[in-house]
């Protein structure tokens, strides 16, 4: 039902408005920018398009392949040891559904090299699911972005594969201090 790969650079401008229409349908009600489509599609594509010439930036898509429709795709990085977690949206039809964000998170997790330690994230402050989503992944607010509107997470990467194979990084923890 779903094709998972990573996206080839080359493949941007193909897939540009139809990735771009997951952001702007997701984000438009939790963080309007004032723009029209036009120019925050403009925007949104020049930083990517620029972004991408960055080795270490991935775009991860997951394709329904019976429609041929972007249901979701993740945007991150790996620099040294820290693992960026940019951005992840989800096609409103298919939030939910399907377990699209477990199978993000395995096929990052199949693809990752070694070495990965810390976990970095930003949410808007307004986004609420978001916020919730990186704590339930074991990430902690540190800070804000410069302009405040956003929160800094971080965490460790074993949190995070603690998260995606169902333990509880506390207890599994208690368990091995008490052994």
């Amino acid at each position: 039902m779903f094709d998972i790969k990573f996206l080839r650079r080359n493949q941007f401008e193909q897939y540009a408005e139809a990735l771009f229409s997951v952001l702007y349908d997701n984000m438009s009600w939790i963080a309007p920018i004032g723009n029209s489509r036009e120019e925050a599609f403009s925007c949104w594509f020049d930083a990517n398009k620029k972004e991408l010439k960055n080795e270490n930036r991935h775009i991860i898509i997951i394709v329904q392949k019976e429609i041929n429709e972007i249901a979701a795709f993740f945007k991150y990085s790996v620099q040294n040891d820290v693992f960026f977690m940019e951005e992840i949206q989800i096609r409103k039809s298919y939030q939910g559904k399907y377990n699209l964000f477990e199978k993000i998170y395995k096929f990052v997790f199949d693809n990752m090299r070694d070495g990965v330690r810390t976990v970095e994230a930003y949410a808007d402050k307004r986004n609420i699911k978001s916020v919730g989503i990186l704590r339930k992944l074991g990430l902690t607010i540190v800070g804000e972005n410069k302009t405040g509107i956003s929160y800094h997470f971080r965490g460790t990467y074993a949190d995070l594969l603690n998260w995606y194979n169902g333990i509880d990084s506390i207890e599994s923890m208690k368990k091995i201090d008490k052994s």
